[in-house]
């Protein structure tokens, strides 16, 4: 009688490991999504990158700094979590501009850089502080320039302005806000 009821239990264990054998993935995870399906699908993962582009002469241009790097091959694309970006005219330049966001990724192969969220610039000038907020701003390191179809707040010491839409050059400091533009200039 215990051949017996060993026998049975035997089958039993038997049949119990495959049924799980046999059965998919998703059988155990009620989304139907495993772990795997999660991840990132980035063909490089990087803490604290650092990229940076020099001028014929080999000063320093350009410094762009995040927490977090991903790349992807397919796309030759960069994402960037918290990226810092640091944008010089020359290697005399003691007031580069200096951009934040929350985000930034890599357009054409790393010619443009789209800076989104919260983006905020400054500048330490002699005269004072310049800043200047919006949305989304794409840099382009080629040419020290950048733009932005958003809303965009300039202040600088003396007042600030604000319209929708901008074209920055930083080389020759030059700031064009395109439409709606208004502004208050405190006097001395």
């Amino acid at each position: 009688m215990k051949n017996v009821v060993m026998l049975f239990a035997l089958i039993g264990i038997s049949a119990v490991f495959l049924v799980f054998w046999d059965s998919p993935p998703e059988f155990f995870f009620g989304s139907g999504k495993t772990r795997i399906e999660a991840l990132p699908t980035a063909d490089s993962y990087m803490r604290n990158p650092v990229t940076s582009k020099f001028d014929k002469d080999g000063a320093e241009t350009y410094t762009l700094r995040a927490e977090t790097g991903l790349y992807y091959n397919d796309d030759d694309r960069f994402e960037l979590d918290a990226p810092q970006l640091v944008s010089r005219r020359n290697a005399a330049d003691s007031a580069p501009w200096q951009l934040e966001a929350h985000s930034a990724h890599t357009l054409e192969g790393g010619k443009q850089v789209l800076l989104s969220g919260d983006v905020h610039a400054w500048q330490n000038s002699a005269q004072g502080r310049n800043t200047f907020d919006t949305d989304e701003l794409i840099f382009n390191p080629a040419d020290n320039t950048a733009e932005t179809d958003l809303k965009v707040t300039i202040h600088f010491p003396g007042g600030f302005t604000t319209g929708v839409g901008m074209k920055a050059d930083f080389d020759a400091e030059t700031y064009e806000l395109l439409t709606q533009v208004q502004g208050r200039h405190h006097g001395l």
